[in-house]
């Protein structure tokens, strides 16, 4: 019967702001959060600190007398109810995470209001099967978001927003029948104005089918357009285009935690839990991370930490740090383990009281081996073995080049011209490189640091050397090639004369690569050629 209709879904998260505040808890896991909300009365307190009132309650917490708009001292008088604060934060990252539910079944969602969102199920039954295939797998992928979500569907898009608002579970409309299942709902549903509803509460209008059954003249003279667009709603006759959202760009999540830790293997439970949702909602869209963003709130207390002014992040309560990744990734335990890893190297200086994580999109890396290539490490253990290492040896050296990566030689004269990536660089074409014509083919054996030597020069070239405690007259020299490197810069230009000579040392003959500094007058002992 659904084979050529249009069909639409609609999530919507009851009590949205109670499952927002639930879904930031650190002891809780996506799994245990749907059986707090609904076991535990939970109410949610807004506003200002001494006029804090209830927002929002769940089912339990309605049972035992708690209502919106109850004082927080009257809510404290309720035994066995818990009170929590609002976070505005948390509820909209609570959405897009909805929000993304909805885009891994559906290309055009709608974000009608906050806790409910409704798909453009068009085509979806030839992809998933029947409607009530299409609602298991609604409520399987909330439930994986840790939501406790209801889920409605029908041949229109307001129809199926209804359903889904009034009743619990899954409620699947056929086409034709809207008038019929939607007539017992209350008309609270439809998120009316307090003047409209006492107007209807004049009435006698209560339901769906109560204000349907209205006569539209007499309806439209008293409420106007507005009322036969209601009227509309609850017969189930409202045909309009869904105003699609635009996609979360940001996959970014915080969890404030009720108390302030101070150890790693703490910490490293609660980043393990923001990482998986947030690699959850990356899977969803088809995507990876090549970098990830750490900010830890710290709890400072001037008046317990001593020491927290001889500190260099004393003036900030935050530790904040950022990891490339050399490749795309989905894999959250190699994220787990680089962030800890940098925490180990790096320790937070005050126990951290808020965990904010967000990972840059990119696209996932597809690789083939090759046939006539040796297999490689996989990338992501490569890059835990090279943070491995930079605990160990640091991150630079005294010239401020990086310790660990891929070393690659620069396209420049100066000598020693290299530099450490943090990713492997593309091998160059050796038609566009720089060479020098009269550069040897032989190996050398390069002298690092290079040995300071003593040189005599009487006339065209040297003649005698001496270093490390050896000396021997020069049989054969070639040169000087004199050779600019960076001229542009003044302080660090290297300016020197080379030359290759033969000596006579230990019975034999060796060519050694020797210079001079053309600021200094020095000279050196480069290195040796096999």
């Amino acid at each position: 019967m659904f084979d050529y209709i249009h069909l639409f879904g609609c999530i919507h998260l009851p009590d949205f702001p109670v499952q927002a505040a639930l879904r930031g808890l650190d002891a809780l896991s996506p799994d245990k959060v749907r059986i707090y909300f609904r076991t535990v009365p939970i109410a949610v307190l807004d506003g200002p600190d001494r006029l804090l009132k209830v927002s929002a309650c769940n089912e339990r917490a309605r049972k035992l007398g708690i209502w919106t708009g109850m004082t927080q001292f009257q809510a404290e008088a309720c035994t066995g109810v818990e009170l929590r604060k609002r976070i505005a934060a948390q509820e909209v990252l609570a959405h897009r995470a909805l929000l993304d539910c909805g885009y891994d079944f559906a290309s055009r969602v709608e974000s009608t209001s906050p806790g409910t969102v409704i798909l453009d199920l068009a085509g979806a039954e030839r992809l998933m099967g029947s409607p009530r295939q299409i609602a298991q797998q609604l409520t399987k992928r909330s439930v994986q978001a840790g939501f406790e979500g209801n889920i409605g569907i029908a041949a229109n898009p307001d129809a199926a927003c209804c359903a889904a608002r009034g009743n619990a579970g899954t409620t699947i409309i056929t086409a034709g029948d809207e008038a019929q299942r939607l007539g017992a709902l209350p008309v609270e549903i439809l998120e009316l104005g307090p003047e409209v509803l006492d107007t209807l509460e004049s009435w006698g209008i209560r339901d769906f089918q109560s204000l349907a059954a209205l006569p539209q003249l007499e309806l439209s003279q008293r409420l106007g357009q507005h009322g036969l667009h209601m009227q509309q709603l609850a017969r189930g006759e409202v045909r309009r285009e869904l105003v699609p959202a635009e996609p979360p760009e940001r996959f970014q999540e915080s969890l404030e935690l009720e108390e302030a830790i101070d150890l790693l293997e703490p910490l490293g439970f609660v980043l393990n839990r923001v990482l998986q949702h947030l690699i959850s909602r990356l899977k969803m869209r088809s995507l990876a991370t090549d970098e990830a963003r750490i900010d830890l709130k710290l709890e400072v207390h001037a008046d317990r930490q001593s020491e927290v002014h001889a500190l260099p992040e004393a003036s900030e309560s935050r530790r904040q740090s950022r990891l490339k990744l050399p490749v795309p990734t989905q894999d959250g335990k190699v994220l787990l383990k680089l962030l800890q890893l940098d925490l180990a190297e790096r320790p937070p200086w005050a126990p951290v009281r808020k965990v904010t994580i967000e990972l840059m999109p990119a696209r996932t890396r597809t690789t083939q081996a090759n046939f006539f290539q040796p297999t490689g490490p996989e990338p992501a253990k490569l890059e835990i073995t090279l943070a491995r290492l930079r605990a160990v040896v640091g991150e630079t050296d005294e010239e401020g080049r990086e310790r660990v990566g891929f070393p690659v030689v620069l396209d420049s004269y100066r000598p020693d011209s290299f530099a450490v990536l943090p990713i492997c660089a593309p091998k160059q074409n050796d038609q566009h490189r720089r060479k020098r014509p009269d550069a040897s083919l032989l190996p050398i054996r390069m002298f690092r640091p290079p040995v300071r030597a003593r040189v005599q020069v009487p006339g065209s070239g040297p003649a005698r050397i001496a270093f490390n405690n050896r000396r021997a007259g020069a049989k054969h020299a070639s040169g000087p090639w004199r050779n600019d490197g960076e001229w542009w810069r003044t302080r660090d230009a290297s300016q020197r004369e080379e030359w290759d000579v033969e000596l006579g040392v230990s019975g034999g003959k060796r060519v050694y690569r020797i210079f001079r500094e053309a600021q200094t007058g020095e000279w050196f002992v480069q290195g040796m050629y096999d």
